[in-house]
């Protein structure tokens, strides 16, 4: 499944986007559609920043990792230390050291209250130390795609060995929706109270009417105020990551706005489905004379609006192709064409088994194609 995830990654983060009208005062910032991973819209992606509290998906991550896999379960309990009890720089769960506390409980202590001391508790448990966890932290990193960060710590408590990049960050955040969705759910919820201490979800997206059900904020005076963020409008998903904004306010209404510009001027559409018969290629020394095409998975593209009727496609063969050939084999490749815009290529593969000539129906097919190729 990574494997597969990887080369999904190579083929969406080949395609640029055109030029969007539209800009941010934050000093880097992507949006990506999280079905399709189309970029919508960026501006120096590929910056390295320090993600601050965003490093907490990755945290949060790999809890739902372990919790998929069945070597955790939301019942399970954590031991607070002394070290992460007297973590309170930042923001905090109010733990109290030697307690113990279920893996649920920490789970919303470090996506609704933003916990650098819940942060704390679920590495020294899960790793042994924080050092330790920051190498599982990167190894997920390295699998899910990730090129340009690393991370330090569980908190994103500021290190210069603790960047990443707003491509990336959306890439994790992709990847949590996509992998996660029992569990991601936690995300959207506003409030947790602990130790009798109510606090509110930082993310400003929350509480406004445009869908928006994660991820989480950041914040350090060497990087300014950021935010990765997703929403849902009908049955497309946005993810929208921002950094670098100089207040929370301006973080806040620039995210929005780019959110809002997003489902506006842009919309999915659904060229073929799974299975569904795409077309036909020749094939010569071969029992048939035809390759029945389709598809993997379902071919959906993201597109303006203003060009969703002016999409053409066209099929190329590969190279020297000839039996035999397997079903589910890669046998050509669909050229998807959009005005003013970069093409793109989704591989085609084999719909049967296609069996090679015998020797009688290969001489024939041979005398063929040299008859043809007189006249070509």
């Amino acid at each position: 499944m990574k494997l597969i995830f990887k080369i999904f990654l190579v083929l969406i983060f080949f395609v640029n986007p055109a030029l969007a009208l539209i800009d941010t005062n934050a000093k880097t910032a992507i949006i990506i559609d999280a079905d399709t991973g189309y970029v919508l819209y960026e501006k120096n992606p590929n910056e390295k920043t320090f993600p601050a509290s965003m490093t907490k998906i990755m945290t949060t991550m790999i809890v739902f990792e372990k919790l998929s896999n069945g070597s955790l379960t939301l019942d399970d309990t954590f031991i607070v230390s002394e070290k992460a009890w007297k973590e309170r720089e930042g923001s905090s769960m109010f733990v109290e050291v030697d307690k113990e506390i279920r893996v649920e409980d920490l789970l919303r202590g470090i996506i609704v209250q933003s916990g650098n001391d819940a942060c704390i508790v679920v590495a020294e448990n899960i790793s042994g130390s924080e050092e330790t966890f920051s190498i599982l932290m990167n190894e997920m990193a390295s699998d899910i795609g990730l090129v340009n960060t690393n991370f330090s710590n569980s908190t994103g408590m500021h290190s210069v060995k603790n960047y990443s990049t707003v491509q990336d960050i959306a890439l994790m955040s992709q990847y949590m929706i996509n992998n996660y969705p029992e569990h991601y759910h936690l995300f959207s919820e506003t409030e947790f109270e602990w130790s009798g201490i109510n606090q509110k979800n930082r993310n400003p997206l929350l509480y406004k009417d445009i869908g928006a059900d994660g991820l989480k904020t950041g914040y350090l005076s060497i990087s300014g105020y950021g935010l990765a963020a997703s929403a849902k409008n009908e049955n497309r998903r946005l993810i929208v990551v921002g950094h670098g904004f100089t207040s929370p306010q301006k973080r806040s209404q620039g995210m929005a706005r780019l959110l809002n510009w997003g489902f506006r001027e842009y919309t999915n559409v659904e060229l073929f489905k799974k299975d569904q018969n795409i077309g036909l290629i020749p094939i010569s020394m071969a029992d048939e004379d035809n390759v029945p095409l389709t598809s993997s998975s379902d071919v959906k593209i993201t597109v303006s609006k203003a060009k969703k009727n002016a999409i053409e496609t066209e099929i190329v063969p590969i190279e020297n192709l000839r039996a035999p050939i397997k079903k589910g084999d890669v046998v050509a490749t669909l050229k998807i064409i959009i005005p003013k815009s970069e093409i793109q290529s989704i591989d085609l593969i084999a719909a049967k088994d296609i069996a090679e000539a015998g020797y009688i129906s290969s001489f024939f097919s041979y005398l063929y194609n040299v008859f043809v190729g007189l006249f070509d």
